[in-house]
């Protein structure tokens, strides 16, 4: 794959480039409701803007995910960077619209996470593997994302008892993330075992906030902010339902406040 400057901008923005690479969306890539998986995104972002999304040193990723893109249908990944790739944005245009957008900044290292952690807070443990890993041998991003994605599926089958697989259909319910805030302090390296907690933030009528924070011993090595929403597919839209009633006692016991 390569990828290629717009038409003008390279070496004539001195400090700013502006690129564009398209993907064509392949089986591997969705999810089981035909959609693109979220941490897929990331690994298009990180194969397109490799320097970028090595995270060297600590950053910042907000990221929106606007409309969904499924199966055969062209992802054109438009991005634009600051100096020695510090800052950029990047927009994802299928169909003529914009589907998601991502800003990565630099960020002060953080120090510890961003909410209260309490004895109803779901956690799991990993270990970091080969199959993880960039060539450096610290895991790749989207890997970390795989991660959480991992931990909130769990976290539904196991806390609320509803496993997250009912929830991912064509034909039912929906619960796709739509937002993204990342603070990465470093990313973890291959053979170290890893401790991903997660939390509930704030509870809406159709959407939750949820508090993601991935640790090695005492050492902060991110915390995500993830919104997800209930939809359901109707005459092939996406419309926002009422989080299910039954979920909401469960939802109320894991949840906490948020100190900055």
């Amino acid at each position: 794959m390569n990828l290629q400057p717009v038409s003008g901008s390279e070496g004539q923005n001195v400090g700013q480039e502006e690129w564009r690479n398209s993907h064509i969306i392949r089986f591997s890539q969705i999810d089981g409701a035909g959609i693109v998986y979220y941490p897929r995104y990331f690994e298009m972002l990180a194969d397109s803007f490799p320097a970028a999304f090595a995270l060297q040193r600590p950053a910042s990723l907000e990221t929106s995910f606007l409309h969904p893109v499924r199966l055969g249908e062209r992802l054109t990944l438009e991005a634009e960077s600051g100096p020695a790739l510090n800052e950029l944005r990047v927009a994802g245009v299928s169909g003529g619209q914009t589907c998601f957008q991502l800003h990565k900044s630099d960020l002060v290292g953080l120090v510890s996470p961003a909410w209260q952690i309490h004895g109803d807070t779901f956690v799991r443990q990993a270990e970091i593997r080969d199959w993880m890993t960039a060539s450096d041998g610290r895991m790749q991003i989207a890997r970390c994302y795989e991660l959480t994605a991992v931990l909130m599926e769990e976290w539904f089958s196991v806390a609320l008892d509803c496993p997250f697989a009912t929830l991912q259909s064509q034909d039912g319910a929906l619960v796709p993330t739509v937002k993204l805030q990342t603070e990465v302090n470093e990313l973890p390296s291959h053979g170290d075992v890893v401790q991903a907690s997660l939390v509930v933030l704030t509870i809406g009528r159709s959407s939750l906030g949820l508090g993601m924070v991935v640790t090695r011993g005492k050492q902060l090595l991110l915390q995500t902010r993830q919104t997800i929403v209930f939809v359901e597919f109707r005459n092939d839209q996406l419309h926002s339902v009422p989080i299910p009633s039954h979920l909401l006692p469960t939802l109320q016991r894991h949840q906490v406040p948020a100190i900055g």
